[in-house]
Order: C-alpha cells, then sequence, then structure tokens
C-alpha cells in the first residue's frame, strides 16, 4: 500500500538516485536547491522510498510543479497520479504551470491540465562558438547585486506572473546574474549562469526581446568555450534558431500545460526567453 507524507532533507539521495535511474541530468545539488525553494510530496510503500514530487509557491495565485519521479520498479500502479493528487491540494485556486513528457501528459490532462505549447531544451557538450557580446544603445551590462533584487523580482513577474523573491536572492547572491540598464536606472532584462546538471545552464533569461535576451546570454558565455551548456526556452519566442548557429542543439521539448489561466505578458514588457529548469520554470 502507498502512503504519502512530506519530503525531508534524508529524501534527496533517495530521489537522486531514482533520476539516475531514468538519466535525468540533476546532481543532489539540484535536488537541494529544488527542496529549498519549495515543498515536496514522498511515496512509500512498506517503508521503501517509491517516488516523489515538487511543488513551488510562487505568490498567491502562481504555482508550478516539476521533478515528478517514480521508481520503474514501481511505475503501472498510479503512484505518479497519488502524487500529483498531493501537490494539487496545497494549490488550490492556484494557475498551475509544469511541462510534461509524452508519458506524463495524458496523466496531466486527466488532471485538468490543458496544453499551452511547449519548451525546447537546446545543449551542447562542447560549447565551440563564444559570440561576440554586443550590447544594444543606451544600454549598459552589469553583475546584478543585493540592491537590485527588487527590480530584478518585478521584472520577473512581468514575464510570467510569478512572485520569486527567495530564487531571485539566490541567484544574485550564490551565482552569476547580469543585467542590462539604461540612463535611468531601468532594468531592459537580466539572466543568470549557474550549474546544472551535466554542467552549465542559462537561466531564467528575462528581457523585453529577444536582441537582449541574445546580449545577455552571450555575455555569460565568455569563459564557457569547451563546456557543456544548456538553455531551456520557450518554442513560441524566436530564441532558438540563434541558439542553433551557436551549436546548442534541440533534444527535446517537453509539453507546456496549464491548471487555471495561462499568464500572458503585457505588450512592451519582460518575457521569458530562458526557463530556470523545465520544473521550476
Amino acid at each position: 500500500m502507498i502512503t504519502l507524507r512530506a519530503m525531508t532533507q534524508n529524501d534527496i539521495e533517495h530521489g537522486y538516485a531514482i533520476t539516475q535511474q531514468l538519466k535525468w541530468p540533476h546532481r543532489r545539488e539540484d535536488w537541494q536547491q529544488a527542496l529549498a525553494l519549495g515543498e515536496g510530496v514522498v511515496a512509500e510503500e512498506n517503508g521503501e522510498f517509491v517516488g516523489s514530487a515538487f511543488g513551488w509557491r510562487w505568490g498567491e495565485q502562481a504555482a508550478t510543479i516539476g521533478l515528478v519521479v517514480v521508481n520503474p520498479q514501481f511505475q503501472g500502479r498510479g503512484t505518479g497520479k497519488q502524487l500529483m493528487l498531493a501537490l494539487l491540494e496545497k494549490f488550490p485556486d492556484y494557475n498551475i504551470r509544469l511541462h510534461a513528457t509524452e508519458m506524463g501528459k495524458g496523466l496531466y490532462q486527466k488532471l485538468g491540465f490543458e496544453v499551452t505549447g511547449h519548451i525546447q531544451q537546446h545543449q551542447t557538450r562542447e560549447l565551440a562558438a563564444v559570440p561576440t557580446v554586443t550590447i544594444p544603445a543606451g544600454l549598459t551590462l552589469h553583475n546584478a547585486q543585493a540592491a537590485d533584487a527588487d527590480l530584478l523580482i518585478e521584472r520577473d513577474h512581468q514575464a510570467h506572473g510569478m512572485w520569486r523573491p527567495a530564487l531571485i536572492h539566490s541567484l544574485i547572491t550564490d551565482f552569476q546574474t547580469v543585467l542590462l540598464q539604461d540612463a535611468k536606472q531601468r532594468v531592459h532584462g537580466f539572466a543568470s549562469l549557474r550549474r546544472f546538471g551535466h554542467g552549465w545552464a542559462i537561466g531564467p533569461v528575462i528581457a523585453l526581446n529577444v536582441d537582449i535576451a541574445q546580449t545577455l546570454i552571450s555575455a555569460l558565455m565568455q569563459g564557457l568555450r569547451g563546456e557543456f551548456v544548456r538553455i531551456d526556452t520557450d518554442g513560441a519566442l524566436p530564441l532558438a534558431s540563434w541558439l542553433e548557429t551557436l551549436g546548442l542543439a534541440q533534444v527535446d521539448a517537453p509539453t507546456t500545460m496549464i491548471r487555471g489561466t495561462p499568464w500572458s505578458p503585457q505588450q512592451g514588457e519582460m518575457q521569458a526567453f530562458g526557463l530556470m529548469t523545465q520544473a521550476m520554470a
């Protein structure tokens, strides 16, 4: 019989072991960050860890669900559905977003999620071409500081309707985050570089337009020649073709699904050209 409980730090090693079985790239550190920013549910059978799932609460209206994993030996028993139902109870009346594999899409549709698009996972094992950084006229490039956090939180919210202060503070404090500002100190975009999976991930990338997104990404790629680099981008936005020119091939295209009302950025406001992760969006 499957029982459910809240995830603790002691469960990270078990969850990490399952993602290794499934050939997912997540490191222990990626699991630790996921739990630090969100909450997890664990499924057990006779005291044995058989699966888990995460939810992240981004304000009072938006949430994301991800890292839904079940030990391959226990798949086909409805464990994934039980984990999802337990998470959905935590987010009543929320607009909930997730990115589904083909295997999971049918379950999520039965739980009220609707397809709204897809994302494209682009990566290269060895970055061959480091792009030139071309800064748009009137803008300057800076490393983000703690004093920039409130502005970045607000710009991040414009892009996808999520309030993520804990995440933004972490991106500024623990990772490299760059931003573009004009002479009036208005932020036109920001992006972060961090260790993830097999190497480096760039994201989130929040920008007013694709030129700004490319500038931010180019700045973060300096020094990464020969390194594994990954970027997850919204398939509806015009970044993918440029990533291909840099040798970042598309390797996956998970389906974006929403339970509730999809967020629509206002014209002239920020867009999310790059995701934090497929799970946290």
